[in-house]
């Protein structure tokens, strides 16, 4: 079965990941390893603080795919971005300002404050839906909104909204239940990596609904 990671860190010096190609390279190295065969690179974008060029985006996942290919290693890896959420988000996603998973625009991997909810997220969400694009909620477990009532994530969720948690949010060792008790009320579309480099935050094993749109056939 393929297994496709929505959200890594993995195109080298576009943000907070990956610095370079070699580590690049190694983390390509390591999520094959761990059964993965497509990784989305999605670099972060920030309205005003941090714009990734599509353009660039994009060459450097062609790049990485070439360095890969170069070396054998089998996994594909796709463009998009992790959007940081503001007021005018789905205009900049309509002029192409931002990308989707996989540049296909069908889905937006959308990360909200950690602490605050913004009162415009359900307008963002609903502006999103009807330009075509399902919002993909990143990492769900780390708000605090979330964090302190699931009923929250449970209403985007009925809304049409997917969320995703980070595998290393399920590791026992960690003592926080959270993330799996949101998996089990069925509230969670995937797992992603999240990762960012091959030392600390590493490609490690996901999973993916394959009954969701998720799946790598969406996405092809």
């Amino acid at each position: 079965m393929s297994v496709v990671d929505i959200h890594c860190h993995i195109l080298p010096g576009l943000d907070d990941g990956a610095p370079d190609m070699p580590t690049s390279v190694a983390m390509a190295r390591l999520a094959a390893v761990a059964g993965i065969s497509t990784v989305i690179g999605t670099p972060h974008w920030i309205e005003d603080e941090h714009e990734t060029d599509p353009a660039q985006v994009r060459q450097t996942a062609k790049d990485l795919q070439a360095e890969l290919n170069s070396r054998a290693i089998p996994l594909t890896i796709l463009p998009g971005n992790e959007a940081f959420i503001s007021p005018d988000l789905p205009d900049r996603v309509k002029k192409g300002d931002v990308l989707t998973l996989a540049d296909r625009g069908t889905h937006l991997l959308l990360e909200l404050p950690y602490e605050d909810l913004p009162t415009y997220v359900d307008d963002v969400i609903f502006k999103l839906q009807l330009q075509g694009v399902t919002p993909v909620l990143a990492h769900v477990e780390r708000y605090a909104y979330v964090r302190s009532d699931w009923h929250v994530l449970d209403r985007w969720v009925q809304r049409g909204c997917l969320a995703q948690v980070n595998a290393s949010s399920l590791d026992r060792a960690r003592g926080d239940d959270l993330a799996q008790d949101l998996m089990d009320r069925g509230l969670v579309a995937c797992t992603a990596t999240d990762a960012h480099n091959a030392t600390l935050r590493v490609p490690r094993s996901i999973w993916n609904d394959s009954s969701t749109s998720l799946s790598k056939e969406a996405l092809e």
